[in-house]
């Protein structure tokens, strides 16, 4: 339809020169067909200011069209993004209507400039000296926020679904500022795992803080983070637990251990019994805490628990978040 109006505009038109260096500069800038942007230099005298502005405005007008009819189609597909920017991050989950285009450059560009955005708009939030500040911000919230270049989230959404042909929506974003912590962001399946942003399927931002013992150099401290991420994102806890909790019980085990082997050694019981009930009770508190983040095996090395790496390093997780893309909100 964007072709068509724009033939059509310029039947009326005189049809003067078309500059070839200014031919090439607005394709470069726009990425339009080089019939469109040459209609457009024809109609503003070869200014490209005015033909990329034009350009914008008869796009922006059919993509709003196209909004308003594709507006409740199924949206199963899209990305989650995770930015950091120091003690500012933002994660969302943008979706679409298929795979095909989640994996397009135009759909991740604009991601990109949503969670950008996003993180900007975490820097305008009010800090707490001991704490996290942690935002949800509501569809209609997103759509108005600026990107780089000016414009409203909204507009280059709708410029994007004029582009595409499919709907495309913002379902969630979390906003954080944390000067008392450190934060780490992780998206599974992204090709840069450890730059900002990043994208995938599945993301986690972890708020976490090093304590006065802990020894941890900068980079270490952000690995850690990292690889507390991957857990969150990998083993989908509920909650973080308390660490008490976590050594109290490591120490309970311990010492029941202990009276294990001390009553095989002087054969009170059969070793074989006590390794089997063992088995049975470690089974059982196993799926009764897998959903706690502290008492988890850690992916990164399955014979340790996060809790034990968190004691050993004298850190203190404080929060976490974990979005996957489709999955059924409460």
């Amino acid at each position: 339809m964007f072709g068509r109006l724009l033939t059509r505009c310029l039947q009326t038109s005189a049809g003067a020169p078309v500059e070839k260096a200014a031919l090439l500069e607005l394709r470069n800038k726009t990425g339009y067909t080089f019939s469109n942007c040459k209609k457009a230099l024809q109609l503003s005298d070869n200014d490209v200011s005015k033909a990329e502005r034009w350009l914008h405005q008869q796009a922006q007008e059919q993509g709003w069209a196209k909004a308003s009819k594709v507006t409740g189609r199924a949206k199963g597909q899209g990305l989650v993004a995770v930015h950091r920017d120091g003690p500012f991050a933002a994660m969302a989950e943008v979706n679409c209507e298929t795979d095909f285009v989640a994996r397009t450059e135009d759909f991740r560009a604009f991601v990109d400039k949503l969670v950008r955005a996003c993180t900007s708009h975490a820097k305008k939030l009010p800090s707490l000296e001991t704490g996290v500040t942690r935002v949800s911000l509501a569809s209609a919230e997103v759509e108005k926020l600026r990107v780089r270049d000016g414009g409203a989230i909204g507009e280059a959404r709708a410029l994007l679904v004029g582009r595409l042909g499919e709907d495309v929506a913002v379902r969630r974003v979390l906003c954080l500022r944390s000067e008392a912590a450190l934060l780490a962001g992780f998206c599974h399946g992204d090709q840069a795992p450890q730059t900002y942003p990043c994208f995938g399927k599945y993301g986690a931002l972890v708020t976490y803080r090093a304590l006065s013992e802990c020894m941890l150099s900068e980079e270490e401290l952000e690995q850690l983070g990292r690889g507390l991420c991957q857990q969150v994102v990998g083993m989908r806890p509920s909650s973080v637990g308390l660490l008490e909790d976590f050594l109290k019980e490591q120490e309970e085990q311990a010492k029941r251990d202990a009276q294990l082997d001390k009553d095989a050694e002087e054969g009170e019981v059969k070793k074989e019994e006590e390794e089997e009930g063992e088995e049975i009770v470690s089974k059982e508190e196993e799926e009764k805490e897998e959903k706690r983040l502290l008492f988890q095996d850690y992916v990164l090395d399955p014979d340790i628990k996060v809790g034990t790496l968190v004691a050993d390093n004298h850190i203190d997780i404080m929060d976490f978040e974990r979005f996957e893309c489709g999955e059924p909100l409460d």
